[in-house]
């Protein structure tokens, strides 16, 4: 398990930015899945943004919280970026066609709050954690590559 701390949010999103290279590593035939988990705040669609910058995506990245999914299309892979903190019942993710997403192949799947999904949720290629850090700047962040 690797272990990292960023101190402000360009180190994050320049974390996530390195963390992309990893992901054009692997081969499959359905999307990847990525993980994050971390408080409100923590940082994960900053680390979102990361991840694009570093797949060459120079368009908006914004939370899906309200949209439930956010879709971006970088020359590598689709990269569907989901917020599940609002999902109350699962019948919610079969209705915006969550299985065809997982089943993409050259995506990328990134959910936010995926313990939300219950069973639904496949197992991740990638977990990664977000904690806010009592380090010397006040964004500093614990970042944990799982």
């Amino acid at each position: 398990m690797n272990k990292l701390i960023t101190l402000n949010e360009e180190d994050t999103i320049e974390a996530g930015a390195y963390f992309s290279a990893s992901l054009l590593q692997k081969e499959t035939h359905r999307s990847l899945v990525l993980f994050l988990h971390g408080d409100l705040g923590a940082g994960k669609t900053t680390f979102t943004k990361g991840i694009l910058r570093g797949l060459n995506y120079e368009g908006l990245v914004k939370s899906p919280t309200y949209n439930l999914v956010e879709i971006h299309k970088t020359k590598a892979l689709m990269v569907y970026h989901f917020d599940l903190y609002r999902i109350k019942d699962h019948h919610e993710l079969e209705e915006i066609g969550i299985r065809e997403y997982l089943e993409e192949p050259d995506s990328l799947c990134i959910f936010e709050w995926p313990d939300n999904a219950g069973s639904l949720m496949p197992s991740a290629d990638f977990e990664i954690t977000l904690l806010h850090d009592d380090g010397p700047e006040p964004d500093s962040r614990l970042i944990t590559f799982a």
